[in-house]
């Protein structure tokens, strides 16, 4: 992260109070002023304004991060939902830290937020991790056009041979990353219409058609799916799996020994889907061997959650495990 073990971030990096010279940041997003009261967002965008302007590329990671955790808390975004979400719960909460001394309870926050990822990197060098080369591919709106809008791993492939692919999809619906980290992505500066630009390429809302898959687990819940004569359902369900197939098509061939997904067996309106078997046949498909599936019951997070889905009216039901899919190359 480019800091030394020892390092601690600078006690300016958080300017509460602001001065004369404040030069606050205004995210380009229309939307900015619905997730914050005027009282938050005045400090916020000080506090980002001076991170933009004053701390170094090498510290801007590093305390990048609890600034994040700290906004995403003093806004009317319930923290404790994965997605972006105005909840009663996040309205109340705001209710009572604006009836606080809320800039003290900022400043606390920041600096624990702080100190806890300081501690995480020490005891990850702790280790004494080997060193590696690390290639980081990423849509930037620097470099917008309209020829070359996204980098889209669907379409993507990678330009060298690897040992190992580890990668976490969405999970269908529970896991939407775009529109979980909306907030996010516009304090660290980038436009709304940027933000709808990735928004339109995440799997599964990037229209991928049907073609690629080959499974035939994937046939069988097809068919409860279009069972439940709901179009959309249907469609997100066809674009999620030819998605990841087209990602693994293009690049299976460049990785030389293992490939590792993380997923969930979520549920589409009552139906579980078994996201790992899938994909798992589609990869014996491509000459891969199945060498393990690691499970993990999911306790200290949870995906979206109520009591009952607003969406369907449905009794809402979390993903109970993680599973880590992992395949070999057949020798």
């Amino acid at each position: 992260m480019g800091f030394k073990p020892n390092t601690t971030p600078p006690r300016k990096s958080l300017p509460i109070h602001g001065s004369p010279v404040d030069k606050p940041f205004h995210p380009r997003w229309g939307n900015i002023l619905y997730w914050h009261p005027p009282e938050f967002y005045k400090v916020l965008s000080r506090a980002w304004g001076y991170w933009r302007r004053e701390v170094s590329w090498k510290l801007k990671p590093l305390l990048a991060i609890p600034l994040l955790k700290v906004t995403r808390y003093f806004s009317y975004s319930d923290e404790k939902i994965s997605k972006l979400y105005r909840s009663r719960y996040a309205e109340e909460k705001v209710r009572k830290l604006l009836a606080s001394n809320w800039k003290a309870e900022m400043q606390r926050m920041y600096w624990e937020y702080a100190k806890d990822i300081v501690e995480k990197v020490r005891e990850y060098q702790s280790y004494k991790p080997k060193q590696i080369e690390c290639e980081v591919r990423a849509s930037d709106e620097a470099f917008f056009t309209e020829s070359r809008v996204i980098v889209d791993s669907i379409r993507d492939r990678l330009e060298r041979e690897v040992d190992i692919i580890l990668t976490s999809p969405p999970y269908m619906q529970a896991q939407e990353y775009i529109r979980s980290f909306k907030l996010e992505l516009a304090w660290l500066g980038f436009s709304g219409n940027f933000i709808s630009k990735l928004a339109n390429h995440e799997i599964p809302y990037n229209g991928v058609g049907e073609g690629a898959i080959s499974s035939k687990t994937y046939e069988v819940f097809k068919r409860e799916v279009e069972k439940l004569g709901h179009g959309k359902l249907l469609e997100l369900y066809i674009s999620y799996f030819n998605s990841i197939a087209l990602f693994l098509d293009n690049n299976h061939g460049r990785v030389r020994d293992t490939i590792a997904i993380f997923v969930g067996p979520v549920k589409v309106r009552g139906i579980r889907i078994p996201i790992d078997t899938i994909i798992k046949e589609h990869l014996e498909h491509l000459g891969w061997r199945h060498e393990v599936t690691l499970i993990d019951t999911i306790v200290t997070r949870r995906l979206f959650k109520t009591e009952v889905n607003p969406a369907t009216g449905l009794k809402d039901e979390r993903t109970p495990t993680e599973h880590l899919l992992v395949m070999r190359r057949r020798s």
